[in-house]
Parts: C-alpha cells; sequence; structure tokens
C-alpha cells in the first residue's frame, strides 16, 4: 500500500472508531455532544494516531480494534488540547483549520466542558482495551498516558508557553515548551503499542522515534507561524531561522535513524517526510 493509500485508510478506521466511540449528537445533553463531535470531525489530520498504527506495524502487531481504539483515545486528547488552548485565556483563536473555534461555534463555557468530556472519556476509551486484549499491560499504558499529558507534560508545557509570552527565552525555555506541549503526545503515540503490546525490546527505539518526531513537528509548526512581533514563544525568534531550519532535518534525521534498520519501519520514515512535506520544509 503506498503511503498516500494508507493514510486515508487508516484515518477512515480511525474517525469510524472516534464516531462509534463518541455520543451521538442527539443524546442529551445535546449541546457538549454536538460540540465534542465539532471538534473531533474538523479536519484534523489523525497524525498521532497514524504514528501509532505505523508504530504497531513496525513490531508486528495485528492493527485490529484495540490498536484503533489507542489511536482514538490520543486523538481525543489532542482534540481536548486544542479546544482549551483556542480559548480566550489561553491562545485566544477564532478560527482553527478555517471553521470557528469551539468557543465560537458555541460558548466559552461549553467549550472548557467539551475539553474535560474529551479528555474524561479518553481515559473510559483506555478502560475498555482490556476487552479486547485481556493480556495487555493496561497498568504500564495508564502510567505513560497520564505522565504525557498532565503537569509534567502537556499541561505542563501550557503552562510555560503562558508564562513565557512576551519574556526573553533562552534556548532551553523553547526546547521544555516543545517536548512537553507538544513532543510529549507524539512520543506516547509512538510508544503507547510497544507498552500495552509488551513489546520491551523496541520501547526505547520508540521512545527516540517519537520525542525526535515531535520536537521536529513542533518546530516545522514555528517555522510555518513564524512572525517576529507575535509575543507566543517560538524557536525561530530564539535561534533564528537557519539554525531553526537545521535543527528540525536533524530532529527528523534522529527519527528515521532510530528506526530505520527495520523495512517494516517504511511508513513510521514516511509519517517523517509527510511533516516535511506538511510544513514545506
Amino acid at each position: 500500500m503506498n503511503f498516500s493509500d494508507y493514510i486515508k485508510h487508516h484515518s477512515k478506521r480511525i474517525n469510524e472508531t472516534l464516531d462509534s466511540i463518541l455520543p451521538a449528537e442527539n443524546v442529551i445533553p445535546s449541546t457538549i455532544h454536538r460540540a465534542m463531535r465539532y471538534s473531533i470531525f474538523n479536519g484534523g489530520k489523525r497524525l498521532r494516531p497514524l504514528i501509532a498504527i505505523a508504530s504497531s506495524e513496525y513490531m508486528a502487531i495485528a492493527i485490529d480494534k484495540a490498536v484503533y481504539s489507542i489511536g482514538a483515545m490520543i486523538e481525543m486528547v489532542h482534540a481536548y488540547s486544542l479546544v482549551h488552548d483556542d480559548l480566550p485565556s489561553m491562545d485566544n483563536d477564532d478560527f482553527r483549520r478555517g471553521k470557528p473555534t469551539v468557543h465560537r461555534m458555541f460558548n466559552e463555557a461549553i467549550a472548557v466542558l467539551a475539553g474535560d468530556a474529551l479528555l474524561t472519556e479518553a481515559f473510559e476509551v483506555l478502560g475498555t482495551l482490556g476487552s479486547y486484549q485481556k493480556n495487555g499491560d493496561m497498568a504500564s499504558l495508564l502510567v505513560e498516558f497520564a505522565s504525557a499529558i498532565g503537569s509534567r507534560g502537556l499541561v505542563g508545557g501550557q503552562v510555560v508557553d503562558l508564562e513565557k509570552r512576551g519574556a526573553r527565552m533562552n534556548g532551553e525555555d523553547i526546547r521544555f515548551i516543545h517536548r512537553s506541549k507538544t513532543a510529549a503526545l507524539i512520543l506516547f503515540s509512538a510508544v503507547a503499542p510497544a507498552l500495552f503490546f509488551k513489546k520491551r525490546t523496541y520501547i526505547q527505539h520508540m521512545r527516540t522515534y517519537g520525542e525526535a518526531l515531535g520536537m521536529a513537528f513542533q518546530i516545522g509548526d514555528d517555522i510555518a507561524d513564524h512572525d517576529e512581533n507575535t509575543e507566543e514563544p517560538s524557536i525561530v525568534n530564539v535561534l533564528g531561522l537557519d539554525e531553526s531550519k537545521k535543527l528540525f532535518y536533524e530532529y527528523i534525521e534522529k527519527a528515521k535513524e532510530a528506526i530505520k534498520y527495520k523495512k517494516e519501519g517504511i511508513y513510521l520514515t514516511g509519517i517523517c517526510d509527510w511533516v516535511k512535506q506538511e510544513f514545506k520544509l
């Protein structure tokens, strides 16, 4: 299967999984369920679930309901983080992917609650994995998941991002934000199948791949959104455009290096190239 078909096939299956998990729009209270679905089905590329799927294939794990559920719970957390990031108290964005943000489409309170509900239901999905794969290592997956998205991961990265706006930053500051706010969940996407399916010998390879790709992704995003007048933390404003591009390529190569010794890594490598194309780098 070529990479384009691979993305289409698995994105469709992830969307079907999300559709089956999320309450229908007419389920009471309908407003929150409409907001949750609006945030999930808004044109996202499903990068993180695709990483989990490609990681599973790399380790010869069958792509079944358990793998798609892991991908879905990751996407639900990603969507929750974007809903909250867009709030007036955070990034104060009116549009995402060309559409009104959730707090603009509904209201601020519903946006907060929709994010809360997506995060909570992601843990419900995690809890059901045992019924699909009774011998899975649920404890290791749970600990890694909570760590990736808590105060030492995604949430912590957002805190420092807010505190550093308009302040002088150094390279270590911006790397902390990138590693916590963005790379932590991408790293989890890569390592989750290895943890749950007890593929111990692959865990460090997947950590290396996931963190490097996550760092590259956020650097690419900073380069694409570069505006020297913005107060938002950006690696371009710290290192300059040329050094930022150099670092982007270094992280992409580091990710590829982690998995290149097996031909089964073709789709993980393809995701690296896809990220380069997305940011036109």
